[in-house]
């Protein structure tokens, strides 16, 4: 099947739509409900208010991306006491990311790194990072 130049409001229910593709369609306000996306690509996309809820984003890749008021919460390695539900321990991975004056609440944190990143004016349950540092350092040489 074939659209082109179409206005249409499609219901689509117990369907195989693999292989699909879509370009320069406006979809907005669609509702996708238990589907399999897995593999799926996007590129050019406006996702802005997209909401994503009980999903499985493993090796979920967000490249060149704006996230400005982005909020991710509720989000975890999956539980592996569900048997239905698939679990993954591949570390998350941020790269080239600007977090400035971002927000972690309620985070867990465990065995994180960071490499090469600007930690000026990082604080950590009110701790400037920077001082600590400073200070070990200081012990460090006596």
């Amino acid at each position: 099947m074939k659209l082109e130049n179409e206005k249409e409001i499609l219901t689509i229910v117990n369907s195989d739509v693999t292989a699909s593709s879509f370009k320069n369609v406006r979809a907005e306000q669609v509702t996708l409900n238990c589907c399999n996306l897995s593999g799926m690509n996007m590129n050019d996309v406006n996702l802005t208010g997209l909401h994503i809820s009980d999903a499985n984003l493993s090796e979920f890749v967000i490249d060149g991306a704006q996230w400005g008021g982005a909020h991710f919460r509720n989000i975890g390695f999956g539980n592996p006491n569900q048997p239905d539900v698939e679990f993954n321990r591949t570390p998350v991975q941020l790269t080239n990311c600007n977090l400035h004056q971002s927000v972690f609440t309620d985070c867990n944190l465990k065995n994180a790194k960071l490499d090469n990143c600007d930690i000026s004016g990082l604080t950590i349950n009110g701790i400037d990072i920077e001082s600590l540092i400073k200070q070990f350092k200081a012990m460090e040489q006596k």
